[in-house]
């Protein structure tokens, strides 16, 4: 009787090509966890910029329909730092507001100082109609107004209260360029939009990514500048 001679795999082959299969899986994995995280980064910055170009367009044409001599930027603070909790632009028109991402980060730092508040939620940046101005005078105590009726406001950035991260104001630098009193005017606005987790940022920039807290994917930070006129 002729048997046939059958061979299979010797265990030392079996374990190589297990090895293979492993090493072959685990790079399929990390690039797509790195796949993942440049994803999440650039979903990141494009909504900063995404932010800063539609409140830039915002202030072009505010600034085109105010009065030079009636903008008072006696509210505007810069930069971020604990003397500040809001800071504020009014334009005669209408006026814009926003919160010191400090304190949205770590309320427990506010102590006596009190967020600007929309239907009792504290806002990142928003839009008021605001026709004298008021939001940038202070009352008998010192005190700017802090509240403001919702109808007459509308956020410019995604509200904290939606838990997808937020966006806030950094920085906001007004400068007049023109030398004359007339009611037209040209300014060098800039502005600084960038992640609301300050834990997250050190000295303008997102912390490199080994440093403590640093979550690089997810924060994004990123200046604006512009030259905006007055037309009376």
């Amino acid at each position: 009787m002729i048997r046939d001679a059958k061979q299979g795999f010797t265990l030392i082959e079996l374990m190589l090509a297990m090895t293979f299969i492993s090493i072959l899986l685990l790079s399929i994995t990390m690039v797509g966890i790195q796949a993942g995280r440049m994803y999440s980064r650039g979903v990141v910055l494009r909504d900063v910029n995404q932010a800063g170009r539609d409140i830039s367009d915002m202030f072009r044409r505010d600034f085109l329909q105010a009065n030079a001599g009636k903008i008072n930027i006696t509210g505007l603070r810069v930069p971020n730092n604990e003397n500040w909790t809001t800071g504020r632009l009014c334009l005669g028109a209408h006026s814009y507001v926003w919160n010191n991402p400090k304190y949205l980060d770590n309320p427990s730092l506010l102590g006596a100082n009190r967020l600007f508040k929309v239907d009792g939620n504290p806002i990142n940046l928003v839009r008021v109609v605001d026709a004298d101005g008021g939001l940038c005078k202070r009352d008998g105590s010192g005190r700017y107004p802090e509240t403001v009726d919702v109808a007459k406001s509308s956020n410019l950035l995604r509200p904290i209260s939606s838990g997808d991260g937020s966006i806030g104001i950094h920085n906001v630098i007004l400068e007049k360029i023109t030398s004359d009193s007339s009611r037209e005017a040209l300014y060098r606005l800039t502005f600084t939009l960038g992640t609301s987790k300050m834990s997250e940022i050190r000295n303008s920039s997102c912390k490199a990514p080994d440093e403590a807290e640093s979550n690089f994917e997810f924060c994004a930070i990123n200046k604006f500048e512009m030259i905006v006129r007055t037309n009376g």
